[in-house]
């Protein structure tokens, strides 16, 4: 089982210049490297390192190609292209001739838009004299001025009563869902009308066609309007077939010069000499022969390589099983592991569905959320061309969440509902009714039996978490040796709390009368752990440690919150059957109707509430109760010198 991040180690690489850009090369194509800038023991005989001389001609080309692959059409294409060093990169590129075509293209669309913004606004302005029975061409005069524009209908009258106040204007005013209107009169007036018009929120419009009547104006603005639709349909056309013929190689293009610039960009981390450089970074240390041995080879072992010792905390790299990967985002979302912790992404994975199922225990809200997670997951991963969503929800979606990470949510609630659906069987739950057998644990009836489970669990899972958190504040002491003395004390402080832990259990057992634990075990083992765990807890932490001795009792009983949460669920499902049942029996039909209603809406809110509580509960007790233990996080993710190839290959 996977519980710690994979080990890396960092090494130090110096050969000859002749071998750099093929050392380079290997680097990125292995992508097993997070290459850091050289230290200052290295920078005592060589340089740091500057970029290339032919850097400023690549990135000006991987700039203009962006800016292709950016304005022309997608297409799908499975092909890959492959370039045989950087010349045949410039033969491609020298293809390429689109740049006159393309800008002409985007140009001509600028500016229809601009001017089909300005048509737009002239119908608006039209449309509102239209409305108010004025013609366009009356307000033809350079020595009046014309205010067009709409407001809300809720200050139609403080806006009459305003502009009446006005000398020497004229105004009209109408609508009845909203308010259109026109003020106009000399140009000395003006500020003051446009002051009192601006009071009252308005939306307004210019109006550059005065020469004809509104009717005309309007006809002859929609023709304008028309060829500007087929101008554009013309060129996006034009667009289309330059797309066809070159997107597949202008994005192949892009993608191999990002690749060359971030090949060039590495060079400033090295240490530079006249005939030598030196490369550090870190490396998964299962993988430091082969690239010793490989490195060997490619330069006939003109090099040396070193593994660096050092104090320095590694950056972290996860490896879980693919099927529990996705679970990696719930343990990012609290923080990223430190390299030199343990990875609670497994054991994520296996007690938080297990949480969830227990919290949810109903075979019918289990399989209701099981079909929504399915939908959910195939949505996101495969989202439709159109969606018949209302847009509200799918804009409320998105803000909450990417749809990267909706499907992340989606896998775990499956797991989730899926387990619900086992614990469902065995509590005897079908949307709050019962089949004819006999339950193993019923939610109601055996309230002391889940009590005393879901406590189990938490002094169980909490034990688990400060003997983790022992290990760990070990393994530190280990990497760090002298430096690192402060873990020791704390592994000690972690000792204490489990005793600590395991003294108020047996001692709140005994007082509880629980049958397995008698006076003996009550008393005279429970006194001396706690006595032993608190003597821990004053070395490996102080003092004020003690104060929070009670805590660990609140830590453990939190988890039986997931009897809460469940019990909850049942009860409130119960008793929406039977209003249903005690309606049916009495025979009223509106009554009848009445309890439908509340049974479906009911159990719909029911339903909701077991996707969200579930989660939210499952969650909090690792985040809180169990990682508060042993996870330190404020990990420092591995950025492997590799790129992502979709259009090229090598």
């Amino acid at each position: 089982m996977v519980l710690r991040p994979v080990k890396l180690v960092k090494i130090s690489v110096i050969s000859l210049l002749d071998y750099r850009d093929k050392i380079i090369d290997y680097f990125h194509d292995i992508g097993a490297i997070q290459i850091e800038n050289v230290g200052p023991e290295i920078l005592s005989y060589l340089s740091q390192g500057t970029v290339p001389s032919n850097y400023r001609e690549i990135s000006e080309q991987l700039v203009r190609f962006k800016g292709l692959e950016k304005y022309l059409s997608p297409r799908n294409s499975n092909k890959k292209f492959r370039f045989n060093g950087y010349e045949d990169l410039k033969n491609a590129i020298s293809s390429v001739n689109i740049d006159s075509e393309i800008n002409r293209i985007r140009d001509r669309l600028e500016k229809l838009k601009t001017n089909r913004k300005a048509i737009e606004n002239d119908l608006e302005s039209l449309k509102i004299l239209k409305n108010l029975d004025i013609d366009a061409i009356n307000l033809n005069s350079k020595s009046i001025f014309f205010i067009i524009g709409r407001t809300g209908v809720e200050y139609k009258d403080d806006l009459v009563k305003e502009l009446s106040s006005i000398e020497n204007i004229l105004f009209k005013v109408a609508g009845d869902h909203y308010i259109e209107f026109i003020v106009t009169g000399p140009r000395v007036a003006e500020t003051k009308a446009m002051e009192t018009v601006n009071k009252f929120k308005p939306t307004i419009y210019q109006l550059s066609r005065l020469n004809d009547t509104t009717d005309n104006e309007i006809k002859l603005l929609n023709e304008e309007l028309d060829k500007i639709d087929k101008e554009e349909k013309n060129l996006k056309e034009e667009l289309e077939k330059i797309s066809d013929e070159y997107y597949p190689i202008v994005c192949a293009i892009a993608e191999e010069l990002e690749i060359y610039v971030k090949k060039l960009e590495i060079n400033v981390k090295f240490g530079m000499g006249d005939r030598t450089f030196a490369i550090t970074g870190w490396v998964p240390e299962r993988q430091i022969e082969k690239i010793k041995k490989d490195l060997e080879n490619l330069t006939g072992r003109m090099i040396i390589f070193s593994v660096l010792k050092t104090n320095e905390e590694p950056p972290t790299l996860l490896e879980n099983p693919k099927p529990v990967k996705f679970f990696e985002f719930f343990i990012n979302f609290y923080s990223l592991p430190n390299s030199l912790e343990f990875d609670p992404t497994i054991i994520f994975s296996i007690v938080f569905p297990i949480f969830f199922g227990f919290m949810l225990g109903d075979v019918g809200y289990g399989v209701v959320i099981l079909l929504f997670s399915i939908w959910l997951l195939r949505r996101v991963t495969k989202p439709p061309k159109k969606s018949r969503l209302p847009r509200a929800i799918s804009s409320f979606g998105r803000t909450m969440m990417s749809n990267w990470s909706w499907g992340r949510l989606a896998r775990a609630m499956i797991w989730g509902s899926a387990i619900g659906i086992i614990f469902g069987i065995i509590f005897n739950e079908y949307f709050g009714l019962s089949l004819p057998y006999k339950p193993i644990l019923d939610p109601i009836h055996d309230v002391s039996k889940l009590l005393l489970i879901t406590a189990w669990i938490g002094v169980i899972y909490v034990t688990y978490g400060l003997v983790l958190g022992a290990i760990n504040h070990y393994t530190m002491y280990k990497y760090y040796g002298e430096n690192g003395k402060n873990h020791i004390k704390e592994m000690y402080g972690r000792i204490g709390w489990l005793f600590i832990t395991w003294g108020f259990t047996l001692l709140g057992l005994w007082l509880l009368k629980w049958p397995p634990v008698n006076f003996f075990i009550g008393v005279y083992v429970s006194i001396p752990l706690l006595g032993i765990g608190v003597a821990l807890l004053l070395f490996g932490e102080g003092i004020f440690s003690i104060m929070e001795m009670a805590s660990i009792i609140s830590h453990i009983l939190s988890f039986t919150r997931i009897m809460g949460v469940l019990l909850a669920s049942v009860i409130l499902a119960y008793v929406l059957d039977n209003i249903f049942i005690k309606a049916l029996h009495y025979g009223v039909p509106s009554h009848i109707i009445i309890a439908f209603l509340v049974l479906i809406i009911g159990h719909g809110t029911n339903i909701l509430i077991a996707i969200f509580e579930p989660g939210i509960q499952g969650a909090r007790l690792h985040y809180v109760e169990f990682f508060s233990k042993f996870f330190h996080g404020n990990g420092k993710p591995f950025t492997p010198f590799t790129s992502r190839r979709r259009f090229t290959e090598k």
